[in-house]
């Protein structure tokens, strides 16, 4: 049992990516969000992710960024969503998932933590 407890909570953090998405069809694809410097997740409609995606201009047909030291034109009618990694958000799931595995099969067995 506790086995199964402990795959499963680390499947669900692993699983449950901690990323915001920023640019998609449900804000009207309003690139205004997008702050220059900062790194992205670009999802295009071929299916494609363009990660570390470092965004350095926007304009009026396509946004302009750094991926590996190329720079990258990607036309925003190709894009379907654009992401951003959040750390403020996986810190605190990572430290809950490891909180609940190791308390819960003490408190299962109703004996003190470690024994």
């Amino acid at each position: 049992m506790k086995n199964i407890i402990t795959a499963y909570l680390l499947s669900l953090m692993i699983l449950s990516s901690c990323v915001s998405t920023k640019v998609s069809s449900k804000n009207n694809f309003d690139y205004s969000t997008l702050k220059p410097n900062a790194k992205y997740i670009i999802e295009t409609k071929d299916g494609n992710k363009i990660r570390a995606f470092q965004l350095t201009k926007v304009t009026e047909e396509a946004i302009i960024g750094k991926q590996e030291n190329k720079t990258i034109t990607i036309e925003k009618n190709n894009i379907n969503k654009v992401s951003k990694f959040s750390a403020g958000k996986t810190i605190p799931l990572v430290v809950a998932g490891l909180a609940v595995v190791i308390i819960a099969p003490a408190y299962m067995k109703n004996e003190p933590v470690g024994k």
